[in-house]
Formats: structure tokens, C-alpha cells, sequence
């Protein structure tokens, strides 16, 4: 064999084995157009098996060759590859943490009109749902629209907010609508054997939009509230000090046998005549209050139990959440987690955007 017949394959292999690193390979211009990171950090594996495969095929090659420098360099590339192919299995997982892919193909993100509109068109979009979900049958899916008309409702609210309707307070357009929110809650059953994923989805989704509806209500009111409460606390702590300090003088006018200052202890006769006759007033189980203190007090029970039942209802949501953590931290991960104090528009958003895939899910059209 001559040297000169040598020196054809010899190139070759050095062009074959130069890092597929180095922008002079050949390599780099097959690359797909948006792959730019190193060969190290490419998503997926399969991409690097053309490559690992030629190398061993001319590593074979290059092991009958006189030249130790294309050895090393043989040995060098193999190695990478053998690094390569024994990177940790969740760099090529499809579904690592930084895919912001959903799970599921049908999980697809909807796109939100930002447009400002009045309330009377949310009005308009909620009473054409309603009717929808009105001339239904099936109860799954009458009460998912019904969810969806609520959410326009919720959406009317938060418009009259803005610029507040003559006809309707947003207070009162928010208690309605909850009324409707339980009302599609109980036309499908969450739980039991024959529950399904989508129902419970459906029920926690629900109860998420419950629980800040009664936060709302509570802040709209939390004025008069406040007010409620000082005019109770100061009204009961007059009357409990009255209760305490008792006149010394009966209805009749007559001494009741309290002592009187100047004498430390009553006198035997008028404590016995106190006893049998007039004595002191024994404890009633009605207290008359002033009307006016009755109002104030119911007034004010309706507003602070707004709160008892937001926390009662997240609570609930909590537990149905628990039973679907992929969907909900999916659905936590594409529009951000909602709280107790998250807008009406993220809640909007964010049940809309839940609503959709547990529609896809449930081959709703």
C-alpha cells in the first residue's frame, strides 16, 4: 500500500471527526435552523445517534492507521459521544420543567380579548348562554354552560364596577350569579363511584369562582360593615353595663332591699318583704332591643357571613384540586395560580381557560 493511496482516507476521517462543536463542520450545516445550543443540551437523544454511529465506524477504521494523533482524535469523539448519550434521562423527558407544553395535546391555550366593553354587552353575552344551557338536556354539559354564562355575569359585574349601572348594583349582580353557580353545581354530582374527573374539574372550577364572588360581596360592603359594628359593640357594652347596675328602686317605686349607702348591710325586714313581695327581677330569656339595633344586626350578619362562606368554598376547591394535580397545576402553570385576592378578570381568565379543556376532554362541542 502506498503512502499516497493513504492519504484520501486519512482526510476524510479528520473531516468525519472534528467536534460537532466547531463551526467549521460539516456537520453545523445540516443543523436544523433553530437548534442553537450545544449537542450536549439538545432536548432530545435521537437526533445524536447518526453521529455516534459513524464515529464507531471510523474509529474502526482509524485503528489500523500508523498515525496516533487521528487516534486520539478518535478517542476524543467518542468520548463526547458516550457523555452524551449517558446524560440524565430528564433533560429528555418531553414534559421537563422547562416545557411550558401542556400534558395533553388538546390542552391548548385560548386567546383572550383584552377589548374594554361596557356592561351591557356582558349582559347581552350571559343572558345568550343562559338560554343556551336553558334548552339542554344533558346535565353535564347544561352545567357547564351555566358556568360559562356566570363567568360573563361575573364579567358584568366587574363592568358595572367601572361605571356603575342605574338598573343594578355590581353587589346585587354578584349575588345573583352565585345563585347560578350553585344552582349548576348541584345538576351534576361530584362525588361518589360514578363521579367523573371532568365532573369533579367542573366542581372545583366552580367553587374556585364561589369563594371569590362571597370575597367580592365582602369588600363591597366591608363600609357598612365596619359601621354595623361599631354602633353593636357600643350599644351592647351600655346595655351590659345597665344590666349590671340595676336600679335600687322596683317598678312599683318601692326599696327592693339594696342597700343604701349609708347602711352596710339591709335591713332583715325589708329583705324579707322584698322577697316575698316585690323582689328583685328575675332573668327574662327575651330581651327587646330597639328596632333599629335589630337592622343593624342582621345587616350585619349578612355581610360578615359573605366571609364564612368564601373560605368554605375554597376550602372545598382545595379538596378537589387535591384529586386532579395535573390539570390544576397545568392550569396553574399556563395562567398563573389564583387566590382570594386575585382579580375578577384573572378569575375570569383563569375559568375559562379550565372550562375549555375539561370541555375538550368531555368531546363537548
Amino acid at each position: 500500500i502506498s503512502i499516497s493511496s493513504l492519504a484520501i482516507p486519512i482526510n476524510k476521517n479528520e473531516k468525519m471527526l472534528r467536534s460537532p462543536i466547531s463551526p467549521l463542520s460539516d456537520a453545523s450545516k445540516h443543523k436544523h435552523p433553530n437548534d442553537d445550543l450545544t449537542s450536549s443540551s439538545r432536548p432530545n437523544g435521537s437526533s445524536l445517534l447518526p453521529s455516534i454511529s459513524s464515529s464507531k465506524k471510523h474509529k474502526g477504521e482509524i485503528q489500523s492507521q500508523p498515525h496516533p494523533g487521528d487516534f486520539n482524535k478518535a478517542i476524543h469523539v467518542s468520548s463526547e459521544n458516550v457523555l452524551l448519550c449517558n446524560k440524565p434521562q430528564s433533560q429528555t423527558e418531553p414534559w421537563s420543567p422547562l416545557s411550558s407544553t401542556p400534558r395533553d395535546c388538546r390542552r391548548t391555550k385560548l386567546v383572550f380579548d383584552d377589548m374594554p366593553r361596557n356592561a351591557d354587552y356582558f349582559m347581552q353575552e350571559a343572558k345568550r348562554k343562559k338560554h343556551k344551557a336553558d334548552a339542554m338536556v344533558e346535565k353535564f354539559g347544561k352545567a357547564l354552560n351555566y358556568a360559562e354564562a356566570a363567568l360573563s355575569f361575573i364579567e358584568c359585574g366587574n363592568a358595572m364596577e367601572q361605571g356603575p349601572m342605574e338598573s343594578k348594583s355590581p353587589y346585587t349582580m354578584y349575588s345573583e350569579t352565585v345563585e347560578l353557580i350553585r344552582y349548576a353545581v348541584r345538576l351534576k354530582t361530584h362525588s361518589g363511584p360514578n363521579a367523573t374527573p371532568e365532573d369533579k374539574q367542573l366542581a372545583a372550577l366552580c367553587y374556585r369562582c364561589l369563594a371569590l364572588l362571597y370575597w367580592r360581596m365582602f369588600r363591597l360592603k366591608r363600609d357598612h360593615a365596619v359601621k354595623y359594628s361599631k354602633a353593636l359593640i357600643e350599644y351592647f357594652k351600655n346595655s351590659s353595663k345597665a344590666a349590671q347596675n340595676p336600679s335600687p328602686w322596683g317598678a312599683s317605686g318601692k326599696s327592693t332591699g339594696t342597700p343604701s349607702p349609708m347602711s352596710p348591710s339591709p335591713s332583715p325586714v325589708s329583705s324579707v318583704g322584698s322577697q316575698g313581695s316585690t323582689g328583685a327581677p328575675s332573668p327574662s330569656p327575651i330581651i327587646s332591643i330597639p328596632q333599629r339595633i335589630h337592622q343593624m344586626a342582621a345587616n350585619h350578619v349578612s355581610i360578615t357571613n359573605s366571609i364564612l362562606h368564601s373560605y368554605d368554598y375554597w376550602e372545598m376547591a382545595d379538596n378537589l384540586a387535591k384529586e386532579n394535580r395535573d390539570f390544576f397545576n397545568d392550569l396553574d402553570a399556563l395562567m398563573g395560580p389564583i387566590t382570594l385576592h386575585s382579580s375578577m378578570e384573572h378569575l375570569v381568565q383563569y375559568t375559562q381557560q379550565g372550562l375549555h379543556w375539561v370541555r375538550n376532554s368531555a368531546h363537548l362541542s
